[in-house]
């Protein structure tokens, strides 16, 4: 009888000990299975990410006190196969705070899963970072900010008045190649008669998709002017700025921007080349324009850059593709005065002598066109030859 209550205590004691064991074990399950579906911050930033790696560098040398003047962006972008370098100058204090913001540039790649290299480049601490991201890299190059040189403080001195610099004047006998394209033609037929009657060398930029698109283009055609499509693209501003139908945005997909830009070339017949209307934001969009580019090259077509934004990069892609072209300078009539297309004129006759070409853009207006029917005949006077846009392309 005493041997059978012995027995029952053993056992009670063993049920008692067993209870904690069995909770560490339920504990140490639990645990092996939150770490098996739930990665660690360290896998989940093995992830590579996605977006403008350009911020990213502004802000990783901002934290190093690099400002906008201590900082060049995209000179030049090249292009090396199929991939656009963009080139980066970041000074700052030479030294540790060189190694350190490269060391900065180095972990922010590694962050986005993208190859990097850096080297020592010219002594005094300069580094060169190169970050790879498939269809564009970036090469960064570190340099010792210059000294800061303080003068030594004077008296101050009665300032003379400023005199202008004089412009430089065009040499004895110059001459020079002028291309006139007037633009947005395509709403009404009321001003093609006069357009056709202009010089054969005045070009014609026809915005897609309107009342009169096709029949402009046909027309003008027939009167020997070359044809050229007015792209709509994407303004800052939009949607308050509305560049009108069948426009690039920078929010659509690739094939929507091909297919965009191929539906507008064929609304428009004849069409020799591509200019941009508006396209302030769009045309400042490396990647939306490299596939625009790759159509236009696709057909044939020339382009010259209205130069909407100083921003642009659209000439830069276009060249990229082998396409011929050229460069808006000068505007003949954001002010539509005769007075002010007169001065404007003057500007491009001059631009023209002194740069030996040049390419001025208007509108196919009635005020722009009265004017271009009084000065025309007289260009050749004044040592400018007209010539049709596509011949003043490089």
């Amino acid at each position: 009888m005493v041997a059978r209550k012995r027995s029952r205590r053993t056992q009670n004691r063993r049920k008692i000990w067993l209870i904690p064991v069995l909770g560490v074990a339920l504990i140490a399950l639990v645990a092996a299975l939150w770490m098996l579906f739930h990665p660690t911050g360290t896998e989940t930033a093995n992830t590579a990410l996605v977006g403008d790696f350009a911020d990213v560098i502004r802000q990783t040398a901002a934290r190093r006190g690099v400002g906008p003047e201590q900082r060049q962006e995209d000179d030049p972008i090249r292009k090396e196969g199929g991939v656009f370098v963009r080139t980066w100058l970041l000074q700052l204090a030479g030294g540790e705070a060189l190694q350190a913001l490269s060391s900065d540039l180095e972990a922010e790649a590694a962050r986005w899963g993208a190859p990097v290299s850096a080297e020592d480049e010219g002594g005094r601490g300069a580094r060169m970072v190169r970050i790879d991201l498939g269809a564009e890299a970036f090469e960064i190059h570190l340099e010792p900010a210059p000294p800061v040189v303080r003068a030594t403080p004077t008296p101050p001195s009665p300032t003379p008045a400023p005199t202008p610099t004089p412009r430089p004047r065009p040499e004895k006998g110059a001459r020079g190649e002028l291309a006139i394209l007037l633009d947005d033609a395509g709403q009404k037929m009321g001003l093609v008669p006069r357009m056709g009657a202009l010089p054969s060398s005045v070009g014609v930029a026809v915005l897609p998709f309107l009342p009169s698109s096709s029949e402009t283009a046909v027309a003008l055609h027939k009167a020997g002017h070359e044809v050229w499509l007015h792209l709509p693209m994407e303004p800052n501003g939009y949607p308050a700025n509305k560049p009108g139908p069948g426009a690039v945005f920078v929010t659509m997909a690739e094939d929507e921007v091909r297919m965009t830009v191929r539906s507008a070339m064929n609304n428009v017949p004849f069409a020799v080349g591509m200019n941009n209307h508006m396209g302030s934001r769009a045309t400042a969009d490396l990647t939306v324009m490299t596939w625009v580019m790759q159509e236009v090259k696709g057909r044939g077509l020339a382009f010259i850059d209205s130069r909407t934004t100083v921003e642009t990069v659209a000439e830069t892609a276009a060249r990229a593709q082998g396409i011929k072209t050229g460069r808006r300078k000068v505007f003949l009539d954001n002010e539509r005065s005769a007075a002010a297309i007169r001065r404007q004129l003057d500007e491009a006759v001059y631009r023209a002598l002194i740069d030996g070409k040049a390419i001025a853009i208007g509108h196919m207006t009635a005020v722009t066109i009265g004017v271009l029917e009084d000065e025309l005949p007289g260009l050749k006077a004044r040592g400018v030859t007209l010539v049709a846009p596509t011949e003043a392309l490089e």
